[in-house]
């Protein structure tokens, strides 16, 4: 990483590592209300201690950053990129944007654009791969749980064989995030004859639950992971980012969770290649992918 140093397009700014401290954790999430995005502290928290992560400050205040998570050498995926509004049009995105590249080395990249920073990363050589619909809302106050579900909660032993099916279906190795999510939150398997060929996770983010990831062997198994969620958490906010072409979308707008957004995921590289049966049909964030 480089140091710190001033942004010619405004001298009074530096760019530096982001920290663990409050200092850090208060500015960015006064950042990510700024653009009306739903972070909590421990949502940033979380984020950086699963990553890295880079801030623009100006005049003692965070005003731009940028994270990103290394996925073994050879791949990682960033997100959480915010320039304050008052800061737009400086240069901060393309900086920010230089200096996590150069931290990254020669690792595929992988993130998930708005249409305002859509030009920016392919100006980096980022290209369209898919794209990621947010799905939330509300859930009614009661949702009966499915009959005859293959679906139950996950026990501590489970957490190999799930480590080992995200592993297949995301493409790399993502241990410490999976134990992160079993830790703050919840999970649960598909089990069949003794083996588990599904998973999905829940825990607490911004308004409310966030689903996923979600790896399933079919749609129909995925919606019975998600289902079982849904139950447990009726009466609360839940959100899901599912991929384009999951065939869920639908599905979750019937059932009381409607689409109210859609970014476009793009990659500076080669993605690794997946393996096994089960596909990742929910994504454990739109920055973690």
């Amino acid at each position: 990483m480089k140091e710190d140093r001033a942004i010619s397009t405004h001298p009074s700014i530096i760019v530096r590592p982001m920290t663990g401290a409050d200092r850090d954790l208060d500015g960015a999430l006064a950042l990510s209300q700024a653009v009306s995005w739903p972070y909590r502290k421990d949502d940033w928290r979380i984020a950086l201690e699963l990553g890295h992560g880079l801030l623009a400050e100006a005049d003692g205040a965070i005003v731009a950053s940028i994270l990103w998570w290394p996925y073994g050498d050879a791949f990682a995926t960033c997100g959480i990129i915010i320039v304050s509004p008052a800061m737009q049009g400086r240069g901060l995105g393309r900086t920010l944007m230089e200096q996590m590249l150069d931290a990254t080395g020669d690792r595929a990249l992988l993130l998930n654009s708005t249409v305002e920073g859509h030009r920016l990363y392919e100006s980096f050589g980022f290209h369209d791969v898919g794209t990621v619909h947010q799905h939330q809302a509300r859930l009614p106050d009661s949702i009966p749980p499915l009959p005859d579900s293959a679906v139950r909660t996950a026990q501590a032993s489970d957490l190999p064989a799930i480590v080992r099916l995200d592993e297949q279906a995301f493409g790399a190795a993502r241990t410490r995030l999976i134990e992160a999510f079993s830790r703050i939150g919840t999970a649960a398997v598909i089990e069949r004859d003794g083996v588990i060929t599904g998973f999905a996770m829940c825990r607490r983010f911004g308004f409310g639950q966030a689903v996923g990831p979600v790896v399933a062997a079919t749609a129909g198994d995925a919606r019975q992971l998600i289902h079982h969620f849904m139950a447990e958490h009726a009466g609360t906010f839940l959100r899901i980012d599912i991929s384009g072409d999951s065939g869920l979308g639908d599905w979750l707008t019937t059932n009381g969770l409607p689409e109210v957004g859609h970014v476009t995921t793009m990659i500076r590289g080669q993605r690794p290649a997946v393996a096994g049966e089960g596909r990742t049909y929910s994504l454990a964030s739109q920055s973690f992918g």
